[in-house]
């Protein structure tokens, strides 16, 4: 999953780095360049960003080039190179990977970044992605572990638990340097409302091929990878309109034939996420000029406003508001009782790794530590 920053510093003529980006990307944007901006500036942020390729893609294939700043005519087209070298390294890894985790006979799906990369994309290299999701069942978590155990894979520090989290990372450096980090999921996502909204059984059956990859690579179909990019924004990130999410959603839109558009229509209705479908594709229509097709509007444009999973479009959403709504969709106070102490109590080996360098200092300070240095954080906006 790429993570971009929010940061976006504007320029004395009043237009933000973004705005200047998104004009760039729209098929109807302005290519001209704003005097005002600074060319580095607006290049380590888009770095940042993760869409210098896209950028230098449509500047090249729209013939912008006459009218951008040499300065910066270059440093798109470095960028773009250094992106190319870097997905050479991560496809190859990948196909590793793959080929590794099937020939140990576990069914796998490549979800997010990933798999839309090698789908919908004009060049993979031009989706940035610090790291693989895989989705598997979650009998196979056992497996797929010691499968990334012999590839040299580690799996990193992180609080685990039956309800709080339904993924685990794990990490290489290859001979180069390069970092691969694979996020394996058994569930779609981690917040309760939306984590068995979509079960695997019923991705594969949809899955579609990508021979880029190797002959054994899947990912999600067309209409699960939108739904997937609608409800991800607002189940993990607080609504951030990251400009590389929301081009997911708009190249997802545009490769949709009928037939997909009929099943995330009905997908949408079923899984209850209508309004959280309709925000991300008004904002890839704002921002991309994206064509949707009607049908696609018609259903979530009559969702109602109080639609229970729009609790996550509610502006600052925060990590407590997350538990919080946890808690209401769980059944019983003993997996409430169970998911509290999921966050509070991690492993031992987990605490004293995190916060003690693997020193053997009490138990019960660490804990303690922990919850103090991190209470803030649930209340932030």
């Amino acid at each position: 999953m790429f993570h971009p920053v929010t940061s976006d510093p504007g320029s004395s003529d009043g237009r933000s780095l973004r705005e200047v980006a998104v004009a760039f990307l729209s098929p109807r944007g302005s290519r001209h360049w704003p005097p005002a901006i600074d060319v580095s500036t607006f290049l380590a942020w888009a770095t940042t960003e993760g869409i210098l390729g896209l950028l230098y893609d449509r500047a090249r294939r729209d013939g912008a080039a006459d009218h951008l700043p040499p300065a910066l005519l270059e440093g798109l087209r470095a960028g773009a190179h250094r992106q190319a070298a870097m997905e050479l390294a991560l496809r190859l890894e990948l196909r590793r990977l793959v080929a590794a985790i099937r020939t140990s006979g576990v069914d796998m799906l490549l979800m997010k970044g990933a798999s839309l990369a090698y789908d919908v994309y004009p060049d993979p290299a031009w989706r940035v992605r610090c790291d693989v999701d895989l989705l598997i069942r979650a009998a196979d978590r056992d497996r797929v572990r010691a499968c990334l155990d012999d590839l040299g894979y580690v799996c990193e520090p992180q609080v685990a638990g039956r309800l709080l989290t339904y993924q685990f990372h794990s990490a290489r450096i290859d001979a180069r340097g390069i970092r691969h980090l694979c996020d394996v999921h058994w569930k779609i996502a981690n917040p309760q409302r939306f984590a068995d909204l979509v079960l695997f059984d019923e991705l594969a059956q949809a899955a579609v091929a990508i021979p880029t990859l190797g002959p054994d690579a899947r990912g999600l179909g067309r209409a699960h990878a939108l739904w997937l990019a609608c409800v991800h924004q607002v189940a993990h990130h607080s609504n951030r309109d990251a400009l590389p999410w929301l081009y997911d959603v708009h190249l997802l839109i545009e490769a949709l034939d009928a037939d997909d558009v009929a099943r995330f229509i009905a997908l949408a209705d079923r899984t209850g996420v209508r309004r959280i479908c309709l925000r991300a594709m008004l904002l890839a229509r704002t921002r991309f000029g994206t064509i949707i097709p009607s049908p696609a509007l018609a259903v979530p444009e009559s969702a109602p406003v109080d639609e229970p999973s729009a609790v996550f479009l509610r502006p600052g959403m925060r990590r407590i508001d997350v538990l919080l709504d946890d808690l209401r969709m769980l059944a019983g106070w003993r997996a409430r009782l169970t998911l509290l102490k999921e966050h509070l109590f991690p492993s031992a080996a987990y605490v004293r790794r995190t916060y003690a360098g693997g020193a053997s200092a009490p138990l019960l300070w660490l804990y303690v530590r922990r919850i103090v240095a991190g209470a803030s954080k649930w209340f932030h906006r």
